[in-house]
């Protein structure tokens, strides 16, 4: 009998990896190929970097580009290390804008092609080439408006350096102009003042590093708010209470905080930020690092606008969500797989359009948990943490999760403090909380609509009024 439950479990496995690889290699009549199988993968989730001009190490365009990196392209889809998406699939809300991730099936299909001999297959297979901005081009397009930061010296070797960049820089807008679309880029030059073409050039071009690698990029973030001058806020229905509601200002006035590799960030059209008449944008906290070669640098802030006469539905800031520990993080040395966790009370209805863990470079992993005022428990997502790949997780707007007031979000963290953290550049320190990468953090940085009731009742009603927030009473 037992001998019967293994040859029947192998027929089960082998079942299986047949159901998981591309239906050719099934059959096998028909190898996987670089021009029908991979090339598609490719283009539509890894050629955003891997292009000449993307700034990724290597161009994974065409069959020439890819096939000497087959088995390394099939152990890093395999480990999910790229493309670098860390939400996990198995937890949580799975329906993101621009997800780049590849499916269990695609990453089967990328093994099959590498471990049968990684075929280019008829050219007339290939689809048409995708055609992406030339390195002066924005990805949102040609910007309505460019406003760029001061020029700031980083030295070849350096501690990293922390605040603010004056003077605040004009806008030149005379009328209020809503975003649409905001794309952050950062900007580098010799000490003669001459334009770097890429910032790999500048780090005496290095071919190993990463797009959003620190060892070529001298801004790990920016934190960038539009300012009026008088500073008078206007009353909007939307407006946000909270004193810690985080950057941007009550009024929906724009304010992002931009990090090594994030993209563009594309607004729903009902969302309001607001760049105001004649306002400045600040660089009010800038975080630089050094490369190894003194240079100089600016950030460019690019924005598409609404046409004038835009009014928006709702208002959006961004929140700092803490957890309650600020200056208490406590990370022991030599350590791995530590947890931590806190908690951030809403005081009015939201909409929580963004999950966007941040850590440092011990930061390993962060679950954010929803516990509603009826007692329920939602997990909304959990994902993996890397210092060098920030990522902002943007929910579809049906699914972006509407939270109660007295909603109380629970942020869970994990750290490795331990050898085995390459990110970590001494292990046998403790480490706490601070701005250097090298010490720690613990936030959620969500982009948040604040409601009124009537707001929030309406939005519950317009998905079907079904949420795990909702009573008894409620569902009646």
């Amino acid at each position: 009998m037992r001998m019967m439950r293994l040859v029947v479990t192998g027929f089960a496995l082998a079942g299986m990896l047949a159901a998981a690889a591309p239906a050719g290699a099934q059959a096998g009549s028909q190898q996987v190929t670089f021009t029908r199988d991979v090339a598609p993968i490719l283009q539509r989730s890894c050629e955003n970097c891997h292009r000449p001009g993307g700034g990724a190490p290597m161009s994974l365009v065409t069959y020439e580009d890819v096939r000497p990196w087959a088995r390394a392209i099939r152990s890093r889809t395999e480990a999910r290390e790229m493309p670098p998406w860390f939400v996990d699939k198995n937890i949580g809300i799975q329906a993101f804008k621009d997800d780049p991730s590849l499916s269990d099936a695609e990453i089967a299909t990328i093994a099959a092609w590498a471990d049968g001999g990684a075929r280019r297959g008829d050219p007339a297979d290939m689809p048409p080439p995708r055609e992406w901005p030339a390195g002066d081009q924005w990805s949102i397009g040609e910007p309505d408006l460019v406003v760029s930061s001061p020029l700031m010296t980083v030295e070849a070797v350096a501690p990293d350096w922390f605040g603010m960049i004056n003077p605040p820089v004009p806008t030149g807008l005379t009328t209020d102009r809503w975003v649409k679309a905001v794309e952050i880029r950062e900007v580098l030059f010799d000490e003669d003042g001459l334009e770097l073409g890429s910032t790999s050039e500048a780090a005496g071009g290095k071919s190993d590093a990463t797009r959003a690698d620190l060892n070529l990029y001298v801004v790990h973030h920016a934190v960038i708010m539009a300012l009026v001058n008088n500073g008078e806020q206007e009353e909007h229905p939307n407006r946000s209470p909270d004193p810690d509601a985080g950057v941007g200002s009550p009024d929906g006035s724009f304010g992002i905080i931009h990090e090594l590799g994030q993209n563009a960030t594309v607004f729903p059209d009902y969302v309001g930020v607001k760049l105001p008449a004649e306002s400045v944008l600040a660089f009010t906290n800038m975080h630089l690092h050094s490369i190894g070669t003194k240079v100089r640098a600016r950030v460019d802030a690019a924005f598409k606008l609404h046409p004038e006469g835009y009014e928006p539905k709702y208002l959006q800031v961004t929140a700092t969500q803490a957890g309650g520990y600020e200056m208490e993080l406590d990370i022991p040395a030599g350590e791995s797989n530590i947890l931590r966790d806190g908690f951030y009370r809403l005081t009015r209805p939201a909409i929580m359009m963004t999950f966007e863990p941040h850590l440092h470079s011990s930061g390993t992993r962060m679950c954010l948990e929803a516990l509603y005022p009826n007692n329920a428990r939602q997990m909304l997502n959990c994902a993996d943490y890397n210092h060098n790949w920030v990522r902002v997780y943007v929910y579809e707007d049906e699914a972006a999760p509407l939270l109660p007031a007295g909603t109380v979000l629970h942020m869970l963290a994990w750290f490795d403090n331990s050898p085995s953290n390459s990110r970590v550049s001494d292990p046998r320190n403790w480490k706490g909380w601070g701005n250097r990468s090298i010490d720690d953090m613990f936030f959620h940085l969500p982009r948040m609509v604040y409601l009124t009731e009537e707001q929030f009742e309406a939005e519950v009603a317009a998905r079907g009024g079904a949420q795990p927030f909702a009573t008894a009473q409620d569902q009646q």
